[in-house]
């Protein structure tokens, strides 16, 4: 899957701070790729700490909203970031290789997968519950 660029139109959920949110993590991961190795570990640690921060700040508001679907979002955050640690590592380690890879087709494709699903029902949950949309 190639990289996604964001377009309110093709990837807003409706709820401000969710797509501001994925907004800026596109903007990082869009701009990965063409990082040489002596920057890419450090560009890679600032997706990693993005994406930490964007979790916690959903998983509050699944909490405030007593969403139902919260273990298994959970689970699904928990899972890419130790993901995401992993690479880190490897590419602190000047292992560049798999990191890269997973930034060109494995983290488009789960963002994809993940904002059809998880994101979008937590979107329709959240319009109901703080009166968005």
């Amino acid at each position: 899957m190639p990289l996604l660029t964001w377009s309110q139109d093709r990837l807003g959920l409706g709820v401000p701070v969710m797509d501001g949110y994925h907004q800026e993590f596109l903007s990082i991961l869009s701009a990965l790729p063409s990082m040489p190795d002596s920057v890419f570990p450090t560009l890679f640690a600032e997706l990693v700490r993005h994406t930490r921060e964007h979790f916690t700040n959903e998983e509050t508001l699944m909490r405030e909203t007593e969403y139902g679907m919260l273990r298994e979002h959970l689970e699904e955050h928990r899972r890419v970031l130790g993901d995401l640690e992993v690479m880190l590592e490897r590419a602190q380690r000047g292992r560049m290789m798999m990191p890269r890879e997973y930034v060109k087709n494995g983290m488009p494709e789960w963002f994809a997968l993940h904002l059809a699903t998880m994101d979008s029902a937590l979107a329709a949950h959240l319009k109901i519950k703080l009166d968005f949309g």
